[in-house]
Order: structure tokens, then C-alpha cells, then sequence
């Protein structure tokens, strides 16, 4: 066992499992994500040892893959119990709530029980969700046809209530880069694989998004990377949307009453956008994302969305043979609908994929790790501090007067989110010894401010590309408070 594996173990017992590979061999042949099978592995683990024989047990009665005799056993009158990916689509014309069980092919007929959706109103929300219910068969009667109804719903959330604040204590028994490493196991990797320090941090970048409200991202790079695997897998909270994009389907269906994608996730990612498209023959779908990209809200018709959810653009990119992209214009892979300098600035961060290596199977990570679906939870659950807002303020610096206000919100945003990820245990520095003072200041300016300010020069230097007028709208000079100090001191010595 590795020391990073030993170190988590011993850390945080109680929030990780023990990942191997006959573990998840067992869920061979079956769709499901990351934090699931974590879920599953914990609730049958002692330690290191696993009751193998029960997971199967499990699968077979709560994960049935067989959808003609699951639909048997309702026509046999069973009430039956299974945990599942549902999606749920309010249909006025019945009126009532209609579910559908997506992985078996079950869409026809399959209706919720009104005091089921009145006890899960925040839970049993339009669109994809992840619980445990119990159906059963309702016959027909005159002429009325039979139909599915779902009698009890659990939300697939079972460590929502967890105690973060001991989780987070935790934090400080790691270094900064062990702790990118804690990450990165979680992620599903092997810290070891990654050929440099600058790869492993590219790919933690990736979980910045999930863990600060409406930010926006662009990520670009060679295929193979493992950007579908990080966002399909790692949160019930991300949504990818490939191939076709409705109004519908993203914001609100005015026919069904059905808020779409953007209402109910903490991410989107519009995946493979070299091939994304958009039916947005009016423009209002480009004016709606326009507006939210700017703040979070928009107006489509008579409805106003208000949404944390950030939005992010994934896509594969032609590289030379050292790695680097062949032609510098990025916009040219991206759907009309962002192809302009005015959309491209109210992204925020661009992460530039191509300092990640292809993931082979020999990086994907067996051990001690925090199980997925409880990071998924602490990702969700640090959305809404604020602290970290308030160091960046504090040790911070730089010419408000001056400064490109989208700038200065995009690098603040970064900066804050990766304070967040990184130092989550340090909720102020009011009180700190002068030492440990001028330590953190080191570490947030190498592994917050620094980084922050790349990830947006990237946006910036797009921007220039396709519009001369950006030239006039350069990124402030951001500093440590402490740091310009002791440069002016050193000058008028």
C-alpha cells in the first residue's frame, strides 16, 4: 500500500473506502457511475474486507438489469423496490408527475403518486435524479389503460447530512501537494502516473466548477483525457449534454411546465463541442446564455431562471507532436453560439487539457480513497461558504479603479475556488501567527492567485484574437498586500 493510500486510511477512515480491482469487477456490465459504486463498496466494507457475496446480492434485487422481468414481477402484483436513475417530467395533460427508468429502457406509462411528489419537493425535481422508490402496478380500469405508479422515493443522497466541519478538520494533517494527491485518488487516478506537478494540477482544476457557484470554464485538449469520465462519474450534482441541445432540454419546456438541466445541477458540460448543436433558430437560446454566463440569471419569455449552476465547454483540439495546439485560435472548435469575443469573455477559466496525459488503465487508481459520493456532497455542501471569498479581499491587492471589472471578478472567482479546494480547513487569517501568516501568503499566491491569473489570461488572449478592442482591457497587476510592501521597502533601501 502506498503512503498517500496509508495516509488516507489513517485520516479518514470513516469518509473513505479501499478501492480494488475485483471490487469493481463486480460491477461489470452495469451503467453506473462513480459515487454509486463507491456508496455500494462502503455499505458492504469492514476495512479492507468486503462482503463480495452481498454486494451481488444487493445488485441483483436493488440494480436489476432485466427490464421484462422487472415488469413482470409489477404484473404479478409485487411491489417493488429498487435504487435507480429515474428521470422526471411533470405532464400537464395527465396531471400528474411521469417518471422514466432510463437505464432500463422503461419510459411508457410510469406515473409518481401526488403525496410522494408533495413529500420530496426539492428532491423529486424535473430531469434526471438518482433514489430509491417502490413501484407497482395499477390495472386498467373501464377505460382507463394500466399504468406504473411509483409509491415511496428516497433521494440517493445518503451522506447529506454528514458532519463537514469534522471532514474538513482533517485537511491539515496533509501538505499542500499530498492533499493534490488525496484529491486526484478521488478523482479515480493515480497521483504517481501523472509525468509532471503541472499535469496533476490541470487536473484538479477540473473540479473548480463543482465546488464555486457560476463558474465558467473551457477546457480544450487531445482526446483520451478523461473529461467524461471526471464529469459523468464524480457527482450526481454534473450533467453532460452531447450532440443536441434544446431551449427545452437545457432551461424550461413552456409546453410540459418543466424547468430543464440548468435549474437543478451545480455543472453542466456541454461535451464534444466541435460537434455540439444548438436549435436556437430565433437567437434566444444565444441571448438567454449570454445573460446567465454574465450572472447566473436570465429571462426566457415569461420565465426568469436564477441559478448557481456553472456552465463549461469540453472539446479536443488538434496538437503538434510536442503537445501544443497547432493553431492558436481556440474559438474555432466552438459552436457558433459562443464564437464571438463578447461570449468568450464571460467565461472565466480555460484549462488547457493539453498538459494531461492520455489516461490509460494504468492510471486509474486502487487503494484508500474519500469515496466519491462523499466528496460529491462536500463539493456541493462548500458551494455556498463564503470565507474564502473574504481572504482573497484581504491578501489581495490590486488597482480597483482601473481594473476590467470581468477580469477582476473572473480571476477573484478562480482564486476563491481553488482556495476553496485547497485550503478549505482555513476559514481566516485574522489571528494567525505572523509565520504561519507569511506561510499561507506563499502557498496562495503559488497555488491560488498565480494560477488564477493564468487561467484567465488564456480567456483574454482569445479575446484579443478576434477583437482589436481588447487590447485596451488588459489584466490588472494582482499582488500579495505584504509582497508590494516589502518591494517598496527593498527600492527605498
Amino acid at each position: 500500500m502506498n503512503t498517500i493510500s496509508m495516509k488516507i486510511q489513517e485520516a479518514y477512515a470513516d469518509y473513505a473506502i479501499c478501492k480494488d480491482k475485483s471490487a469493481y469487477g463486480l460491477f461489470s456490465g452495469r451503467n453506473l457511475p462513480t459515487f454509486v459504486k463507491d456508496y455500494i463498496l462502503n455499505r458492504f466494507s469492514n476495512g479492507e474486507e468486503r462482503d463480495e457475496e452481498g454486494i451481488r446480492e444487493y445488485l441483483a434485487a436493488k440494480m436489476p438489469q432485466n427490464s421484462d422481468s422487472l415488469m413482470m414481477r409489477l404484473l404479478e402484483g409485487e411491489n417493488v423496490n429498487i435504487t435507480t436513475r429515474i428521470v422526471v417530467k411533470t405532464k400537464l395533460d395527465d396531471g400528474m408527475v411521469a417518471f422514466m427508468l432510463p437505464d432500463l429502457n422503461i419510459s411508457a406509462n410510469m406515473f409518481i403518486q401526488p403525496k410522494v411528489v408533495a413529500d420530496n419537493r426539492n428532491d423529486l425535481v424535473d430531469g434526471e435524479n438518482w433514489g430509491n422508490i417502490t413501484m407497482q402496478y395499477m390495472p386498467p380500469e373501464g377505460k382507463k389503460k394500466g399504468y406504473v405508479l411509483m409509491t415511496s422515493y428516497k433521494s440517493f443522497n445518503p451522506y447529506k447530512n454528514l458532519n463537514f466541519e469534522d471532514f474538513l478538520s482533517r485537511r491539515a494533517l496533509f501538505s499542500t501537494e499530498e492533499w493534490i494527491d488525496v484529491l486526484l485518488t478521488t478523482m479515480g487516478y493515480t497521483p504517481d502516473s501523472f509525468p509532471s506537478f503541472e499535469a496533476k494540477f490541470t487536473m484538479i482544476t477540473r473540479l473548480l466548477p463543482a465546488i464555486e457557484p457560476n463558474l465558467n470554464f473551457i477546457e480544450l485538449g487531445p482526446k483520451s483525457s478523461g473529461k467524461s469520465f471526471t464529469y459523468n462519474n464524480l457527482s450526481q450534482y454534473f450533467r453532460m449534454i452531447s450532440g443536441k441541445c434544446t431551449r427545452a432540454q437545457l432551461i424550461y419546456n413552456h409546453s410540459t411546465k418543466q424547468y430543464g438541466a440548468i435549474k437543478n445541477h451545480d455543472l453542466i458540460v456541454f461535451d464534444e463541442v466541435s460537434t455540439l448543436k444548438f436549435d436556437d433558430r430565433t437567437g434566444e437560446l444565444q441571448g438567454f446564455l449570454k445573460s446567465f454566463l454574465e450572472a447566473g440569471t436570465a429571462s426566457l419569455t415569461d420565465i426568469k431562471i436564477v441559478s448557481s449552476c456553472g456552465l463549461g465547454l469540453a472539446g479536443n483540439i488538434a496538437l503538434t507532436e510536442d503537445m501544443q495546439p497547432v493553431n492558436e485560435d481556440f474559438q474555432q472548435v466552438l459552436p457558433d453560439i459562443f464564437r464571438s469575443s463578447a461570449m468568450m469573455d464571460r467565461f472565466h477559466l480555460f484549462i488547457p487539457g493539453w498538459r494531461l496525459p492520455k489516461i490509460s488503465e494504468g492510471q486509474l487508481y486502487y487503494g484508500w480513497a474519500i469515496d466519491a459520493e462523499v466528496f460529491s456532497e462536500y463539493l456541493h455542501f462548500m458551494r455556498t461558504e463564503t470565507y474564502s471569498q473574504n481572504i482573497f479581499d484581504e491578501l489581495v491587492e490590486y488597482d480597483k479603479n482601473a481594473a476590467y471589472v470581468r477580469h477582476a471578478k473572473a480571476v477573484k472567482k478562480i482564486a476563491t475556488a481553488y482556495c476553496k479546494l485547497l485550503f478549505p480547513h482555513i476559514e481566516t487569517i485574522n489571528g494567525m501567527a505572523e509565520e504561519d501568516l507569511a506561510t499561507f501568503k506563499k502557498l496562495y499566491k503559488e497555488y491560488c492567485l498565480l494560477p488564477a491569473i493564468e487561467a484567465r489570461s488564456y480567456i483574454y488572449e482569445q479575446c484579443k484574437l478576434v477583437d482589436s478592442e481588447y487590447k485596451y482591457n488588459s489584466l490588472p497587476e494582482f499582488s500579495i498586500i505584504d509582497d508590494v510592501a516589502e518591494e517598496e521597502q527593498g527600492a527605498d533601501e
